[in-house]
């Protein structure tokens, strides 16, 4: 998955709660260029995260007319009650201890796989995504780079079988990891233990990244239950 990819996923999301959370069936969004400038993300983005937000009916675009929220179907309704918790504070809490454990199985052992295969054009590609990384960032931005991270240190491994899962799981564990990345607090631990990670990976010690993911992932999932007792 590229960059772009993960970015304009992020944005959807980001759309998507504004559509349900503030806005009402009828009301218009924002033109293209004026989310882009509010996001600070290109077009492109936007029009990707839009045709997104078109395929699961959450809006209607036509030319002249604009971006219209359509009449919530129970899928949208159903989303809504997800993402803000009403009526569904225990099925919240069991997807994100699925969505722990899965991501216990699998990415620590990537990140071993990663400190024992990666190379520099590897370990440039995590460094740039860090260097990317900072306090300015919005929660949609810094869970794209979230993102982003995880997935280059699957091509780290050098397995594309791990590398397609870990994009496709991207997916699946979206909605636990934005709860993460929507404290400062978040934002800020999700950083150092990145930085964590990759010096592991950089010094190619197999034990210390499997451990320092290990790590990583049971904080997000502290922060994630504390968040929810809230």
């Amino acid at each position: 998955m590229q960059r772009g990819r993960t970015l304009s996923a992020a944005t959807a999301a980001h759309l998507a709660r504004l559509v349900l959370e503030d806005l009402a069936p009828g009301d218009k969004l924002p033109p293209e260029r004026t989310l882009a400038e509010d996001l600070a993300v290109s077009r492109t983005t936007v029009r990707e995260a839009m045709q997104e937000l078109e395929r699961r009916r959450l809006v209607s675009r036509t030319p002249g007319r604009g971006t219209v929220v359509l009449p919530r179907s129970e899928e949208a309704t159903a989303l809504l009650e997800r993402q803000t918790g009403v009526g569904h504070a225990e099925d919240l809490a069991h997807r994100a201890e699925n969505v722990a454990e899965f991501r216990t199985v699998v990415e620590p052992q990537v990140a071993a796989l990663a400190a024992a295969r990666a190379g520099e054009a590897d370990l440039l590609a995590l460094e740039r995504i860090l260097q990317a990384t900072h306090a300015g960032l919005s929660p949609e931005e810094s869970l794209a780079q979230d993102v982003a991270f995880h997935v280059q240190v699957a091509r780290a491994s050098g397995n594309p079988l791990l590398v397609s899962l870990c994009e496709l799981s991207s997916g699946w564990v979206q909605d636990v990891r934005a709860r993460s990345h929507s404290t400062s607090e978040g934002r800020r631990s999700s950083f150092v233990w990145h930085e964590r990670i990759l010096d592991c990976i950089r010094r190619h010690d197999e034990g210390a990244a499997r451990a320092a993911m290990t790590d990583h992932l049971a904080d997000v999932a502290h922060l994630v239950e504390r968040k929810a007792d809230r």
